[in-house]
């Protein structure tokens, strides 16, 4: 499937259409560059049009330093984000330092554009912020900010642009510890890094996006990370089994992280007891289960005249802050024994005459319960049976 690209966005539009005039008038006015720029460097506009104009000044691949004005500088949503600046963070900025530092800021890093679409264009791949910093202060479309300019080879397509740029603001990203999950996951898929691409490829098998590298996906997760877990934890069979169920079943559009990693535990543990169920009755246990808290429990409800009824949630299976949001989700992996055990109850699904449930309790040391039992974490251990037989809901 061919990638997304979208359209470059220029940055300090971003501050005059986002930030109210009254707010941007008073740090103009409040405060001030608190020192000079670097003298000696280039016009950035001077540099940019040698090298389009074919000089022998500055040649394919040159990284130069040079004087931008902050009026031409943009930013590509594609890969980064200057569409979500924190302007938050850039007040605070501001007003931690007495107003705008150019040695603090340093050089911003920035490429230029040699594709027919945005030739001539000025990409940045680190300095969103400090340039919308810049402007905030000065306020001048021309005031200028140092930057190293890398100069892409002449016929470097969109797409290849793209990348190099993508890996350089990945590279730069690793150093941040204040990334968001999904736009690390975007800068690292448009950089073609192999783990990115391979997880895009795994999630749009069943339409899930992430990070809105997948046109008209019909389902997203929030977090890339979770789906990662899942899969180096319970293997991509149980992690497939799960996601094919929710997302046939239109469970939500939105799949969280922690449904995703109890979900696909829940599989792993339990799929004898499941697929056993499937042979012998010729269903769907699983998906037919998820269909029916997930979109008829409210009606069902409804016809006894139960009072507030609402269909089964993602957040009340996975709800695991009593025990410190526990990174497994030992408690959402119970409350999906509790439903599935239900659901073939009301279904009157069974596999041993003498058993309560299908999800046997006292089936011995080499059930699949005590083969979960097992896994779970000392502290959460004494509460799983007591969750795994209560209502919740």
């Amino acid at each position: 499937m061919k990638k997304l690209y979208k359209n470059l966005i220029r940055i300090i539009d971003q501050v005059k259409n986002k930030v109210d005039d009254t707010l941007q008038q008073e740090f103009r006015t409040k405060f001030n560059v608190v020192d000079s720029i670097p003298k000696g460097l280039p016009k950035m506009e001077d540099v940019v049009r040698d090298f389009l104009m074919g000089n022998d000044k500055y040649i394919q691949g040159d990284s130069v330093p040079c004087l931008a004005k902050l009026v031409d500088l943009w930013g590509d949503p594609t890969y980064n984000r200057p569409d979500e600046i924190s302007f938050n963070k850039c007040f605070q900025n501001i007003r931690k330092a007495g107003g705008y530092s150019n040695s603090a800021a340093d050089f911003l890093s920035a490429f230029l554009r040699t594709n027919e679409r945005d030739l001539g264009k000025v990409v940045l791949t680190k300095g969103n912020h400090r340039t919308s910093m810049k402007f905030l202060v000065e306020g001048s479309d021309e005031a200028r900010v140092p930057i190293t300019l890398k100069l892409h080879r002449d016929g470097t397509t969109l797409e290849e642009a793209v990348e190099i740029e993508a890996k350089d603001h990945t590279r730069d990203c690793s150093y941040r510890e204040n990334q968001k999950g999904d736009s690390k996951f975007k800068s690292n898929y448009y950089a073609n890094e192999s783990w990115a691409v391979e997880l895009f490829e795994f999630a749009k098998t069943y339409s899930i996006g992430i990070a809105g590298t997948l046109p008209d996906a019909e389902f997203t997760v929030p977090s890339h990370a979770y789906l990662s877990r899942a899969r180096k934890s319970f293997k991509d069979p149980s992690v497939s089994t799960f996601l094919k169920s929710f997302t046939e079943k239109k469970c939500d559009d939105v799949i969280m992280g922690n449904t995703i990693v109890a979900g696909s535990a829940f599989i792993h543990f339990f799929r004898k007891d499941i697929e056993e169920v499937d042979k012998k009755y010729n269903v769907d246990s699983f998906g037919n289960m998820l269909s029916f808290f997930f979109h008829d429990w409210k009606a069902l409800m409804e016809t006894i005249d139960e009072p507030d009824p609402a269909n089964i949630t993602q957040e009340q299976i996975t709800d695991s802050t009593a025990w410190n949001n526990s990174p497994a989700n030992e408690p959402g992996i119970a409350r999906f024994v509790y439903l599935y055990n239900q659901y073939c109850k009301r279904k009157r699904y069974i596999l041993k005459n003498s058993a309560n449930t299908v999800i046997p309790f006292d089936g011995g040391d080499k059930s699949s319960w005590q083969y979960f039992i097992k896994t779970v974490n000392d502290p959460i251990r004494e509460s799983i049976y007591t969750l795994a037989n209560t209502k919740f809901y």
